[in-house]
């Protein structure tokens, strides 16, 4: 038997119990999808032990008693006006100095306009939760070759259904075939929904999907007509970023905020696959190298990029549960 390592993570099991089998064979749940730019194999999965239940209306009855959210009114007049007995937006709607800052937040909730919101310095992207259902939620997680304009080699996306939630993840057989898989998420993904939900995606994720899109199209499907042409970012859909509220909630009662480690301190889960994040290029690599002999570390990234997606509709769940 040989003994393989990368770094501290012994890779010999993966490799010896799946030397010469086939992704195909590996997985049953797979289909070739193909477009006018290529194709390229989707592996899926219907989960039905995360449920759809997750109290998104929570947020605006928060929104409705954070009255820092009307203009002149900061920490110390919030405290003023809560000991007079005024404890939300409504109560301010006929006061003489703030009546009509209230009104017109008031009227931005009732009409459910997160993106004027989320303008205000005292609302979150989590805080407007209540604007959608949780269909229009598209969980997304990428891996990549390496940092700075490498290839993306899987795309992994998750989305609620018919009270059941789909987990599809796109990999790229050949680099070839990564053009093949934005074509599919620009013309076929994307428009399905409204926004986007990740971990720590808004400094990784979604600015790398923007480049390659530019890359590939000269044009970035996640930007509003009205934006400069070459905008790296995402300005169309929402975004509602896991890590960031994770570290806001939950300050300093953890020795530190990744997916893994919130999996396992507020979910009580550990997840079967061990495939640290820096490994994942490497590992396809490897497998391109030799693919009957590394077949089975293409499936232990397959399942770290699995286990990225499933976590996070629960992780949302318990945000929603401690806001």
């Amino acid at each position: 038997m040989d003994n393989y390592k990368f770094e501290s993570f012994d890779i010999t099991p993966l490799v010896e119990q799946y030397r010469g089998q086939r992704l195909e064979d590996l997985y049953q749940n797979h289909r070739v999808i193909k477009n006018i730019l290529g194709q390229f194999i989707e592996f899926f999965w219907e989960e039905k032990d995360i449920p759809n239940e997750i109290n998104l209306f929570k947020t605006q009855k928060k929104l409705l008693n954070n009255l820092k959210t009307v203009s002149y009114i900061g920490e110390f007049i919030e405290k003023k006006l809560n000991q007079r007995g005024i404890q939300t937006l409504i109560d301010l709607k006929y006061n003489l100095h703030f009546s009509r800052s209230a009104n017109r937040i008031l009227s931005l909730i009732k009409e459910k306009d997160f993106k004027t919101l989320t303008k205000n310095r005292y609302i979150s992207d989590l805080d407007v939760s209540f604007c959608f259902n949780v269909e229009d939620f598209l969980f997304l997680d990428i891996e990549t070759l390496g940092i700075f304009d490498n290839p993306v080699i899987i795309v992994g996306i998750g989305f609620f259904k018919h009270d059941k939630f789909k987990i599809s993840i796109y990999f790229t057989r050949e680099l070839e075939e990564e053009i093949a898989i934005y074509e599919h998420l620009r013309t076929k993904i994307f428009p399905n929904f409204r926004c986007f939900i990740t971990y720590n995606g808004k400094t990784f994720d979604i600015p790398y999907l923007a480049n390659r899109f530019l890359y590939f199209f000269d044009e970035n499907p996640m930007i509003s007509r009205e934006d400069q042409a070459y905008e790296k970012c995402n300005t169309k859909f929402h975004h509602i970023d896991l890590y960031h509220h994770c570290r806001r909630l939950f300050k300093g009662r953890f020795s530190n905020y990744t997916l893994t480690n919130m999996e396992e301190n507020l979910l009580n889960w550990t997840r079967e696959n061990t495939l640290p994040s820096n490994l994942v290029g490497l590992c396809y690599r490897k497998y391109k190298e030799n693919p009957k002999r590394y077949i089975g570390l293409i499936k232990e990234v397959i399942e770290h990029n699995y286990y990225d997606i499933y976590s996070m509709p629960m992780i949302l769940k318990t945000l929603l549960k401690n806001f």
